[in-house]
């Protein structure tokens, strides 16, 4: 491979973008440089999220990446982090009569589990004991539990600079750059225009934008939802298990002497409104609450807030991997709810697929499976969302430039 001139941008610096640039820099990929649009990177649906490893996953493409990933936070390499990365409370699968088959038959099937134990359900209130009847399976996943998400990220942040990495905080990127023939010259940003050979988009819910506005959209959808903690109680265990109960699609587990628990809504917004966080949503939370914590179905929400989980329109599996449609574009984004717990792998593959396009890694099935072309028509167009169309060589050169 001919040496980059330029280097590699990396755009987004939450957990999907300080993978990349990890991955990358660890790689020899060099120069490698991290945008945020923060000052402090992470801010958003890295750090919004629930905290729970659970590798089941109905999706055997997105199982295999989570289950990578665990192996990796469960024995990282010596020095990556001076704290463990994971508290291996359990995670129980569980659901009431009329998902019980469905739960059983996907976690039995090892493309889409490992590691579980089929337990009896009454295993879940012997857990959390104000937990109420209806409950009619349950599957064990011992070694899973709560990720420290903070650790997580400053480690790959640090071990990327460490690396070669630079990480420009507080600069928002704007627009890809194209050269009036159309090929990638690097990016737009706040501060001006950067250089660079190759692109990786990794922005969470602002991940399409930056090509959009060069006319390269793709259908990525952010959607908001909510979580909540309760007040210390002194009833509820620290060291119980994570609880997630399929069909009904309610999770709650221990968290701060209370109770953090989702209804897990699920609802389209856009970027700028996917922190805002919804009271009425409350009254779903009370409702499920009601329903399998009897006990605790009246505590006040001590926290309450939103975050974005970010999906592909047409399958809500992952977009890594080259763009098609621009030589140097890439993507690390769409990870919807599986950002912490899939993203070291989500991580090595982007980086393999930039730095070597012909490499084993490009002809394996999550590649296939999660490639930004299937998102596209057989003309270059984005499936999906109705978009603006690629921009012509006139109208870049039209576009006013910020000097650099």
């Amino acid at each position: 491979m001919a040496q980059r001139r330029q280097g590699i941008a990396v755009v987004g610096a939450g957990i999907a973008g300080a993978v990349a640039a990890w991955h990358l820099a660890r790689r020899g990929a060099g120069p490698v440089t991290l945008f945020d649009r923060e000052a402090q990177p992470g801010g958003h649906s890295t750090a919004r999220n629930a905290a729970i490893l659970r590798t089941a996953i109905p999706d055997p493409v997105l199982h295999r990446l989570a289950s990578a990933s665990m192996d990796f936070y469960l024995a990282p390499p010596a020095g990556f982090s001076a704290v463990p990365l994971v508290d291996p409370v359990g995670v129980l699968l569980a659901a009431p009569a009329a998902h019980a088959d469905a739960l059983l038959t996907w976690t039995r099937d090892p493309s889409c589990a490992r590691g579980g134990r089929e337990v009896d359900p009454r295993a879940v209130q012997e857990a959390h004991p104000y937990v109420g009847a209806g409950i009619a399976a349950a599957v064990s996943f011992d070694a899973e539990g709560v990720l420290d998400v903070d650790a997580i990220l400053q480690a790959y942040l640090r071990g990327a600079r460490a690396a070669g990495a630079e990480l420009r905080s507080a600069c928002a990127v704007e627009a890809l750059d194209l050269a009036e023939d159309g090929s990638l010259r690097g990016l737009r940003t706040a501060e001006g225009d950067f250089p660079a050979d190759a692109v990786v988009l990794a922005g969470g819910g602002w991940a399409a934008q930056p090509a959009a506005a060069a006319g390269l959209p793709l259908p990525l959808v952010p959607h908001r939802r909510h979580l909540m903690v309760t007040p210390p109680d002194a009833r509820i265990d620290a060291r119980a298990p994570v609880v997630w109960l399929q069909g009904e699609e309610f999770y709650f587990r221990p968290e701060s002497g209370g109770m953090l628990m989702s209804a897990c809504d699920h609802v389209p917004v856009t970027p700028a409104d996917g922190e805002r966080a919804d009271a009425a949503v409350l009254e779903t939370i009370a409702a499920k609450a009601a329903c399998w914590l009897p006990g605790l179905e009246d505590a006040a929400a001590a926290h309450f807030w939103a975050g974005m989980r970010t999906f592909a329109a047409s399958d809500q599996r992952f977009v890594v991997g080259p763009d098609p449609r621009l030589a140097g574009l890439h993507w690390a984004a769409g990870l919807g709810g599986h950002g912490i717990t899939c993203g070291h792998a989500v991580g090595a593959l982007a980086a393999a697929l930039l730095l070597d396009p012909q490499g084993s890694e490009a002809s394996g099935e999550p590649a296939a499976a999660l490639a930004p072309a299937r998102l596209l028509t057989a003309d270059g167009a984005a499936t999906g969302r109705a978009t603006a169309s690629r921009p012509t060589a006139a109208r870049r050169a039209a576009t006013p430039r910020r000097p650099s």
